[in-house]
């Protein structure tokens, strides 16, 4: 037993020796190369989903805006505006690229008060009030904005404007001159 301890001494210290002796050839190369490794191990995708727009209470919403008791003047001597609809529409890439939102005008005294631009106004003025609950329901992929307009149950026009635009608008980036020379009317189709 007395030889082996020895022996046992011996092999742990050349194995002590050859652990700590000599030195580690690493290039810079392989070292860039390993530092990039572990900078992408340590990314981590950020996963966006698309929100699944909650149409319906967009149109809740919008309405709750637009029969607000302090119009009672307003509804009373010039019209009514109801959401009907709002949509997301699919396009040919299977994304949603547009909100379409169905707006009905009824005027108070049976006249020919409701016209698109006030419709689209009444619309977006609505929105401002709701303003980042409706942003928040939209699809990142939508890239315009159109209404569609009723008189009674009558389509009669659509006014449109990029997403771009109302979303700047609603958010205080624009003014009401910049964005309403940005807006298009169209007749219905």
């Amino acid at each position: 037993m007395k030889r082996l301890l020895p022996i046992l001494l011996f092999f742990v210290l050349l194995l002590l020796n050859a652990c700590g002796n000599y030195p580690v050839g690493v290039s810079p190369s392989e070292g860039t190369a390993v530092g990039k490794t572990q900078t992408a191990v340590a990314w981590t995708p950020t996963i966006s989903p698309t929100p699944v727009p909650n149409q319906s209470k967009i149109v809740e919403w919008l309405n709750t805006e637009l029969s607000n008791a302090d119009d009672a003047l307003e509804h009373t001597l010039d019209a009514k505006y109801q959401v009907v609809d709002v949509s997301f529409p699919i396009a040919s890439n299977g994304l949603a690229a547009a909100m379409r939102v169905d707006i009905r005008c009824e005027c108070a005294t049976y006249g020919q008060c409701c016209t698109p631009e006030r419709m689209f106004v009444a619309t977006v003025e609505s929105m401002k009030k709701r303003e980042d609950k409706i942003i928040e329901q939209v699809p990142l992929t939508v890239s315009w904005m159109k209404v569609i307009c009723y008189d009674h149950m009558n389509q009669f026009a659509i006014v449109s404007a990029s997403w771009a635009d109302v979303k700047s608008y609603l958010q205080g980036q624009i003014n009401g001159y910049q964005f309403g020379a940005r807006v298009i009317r169209g007749d219905a189709p």
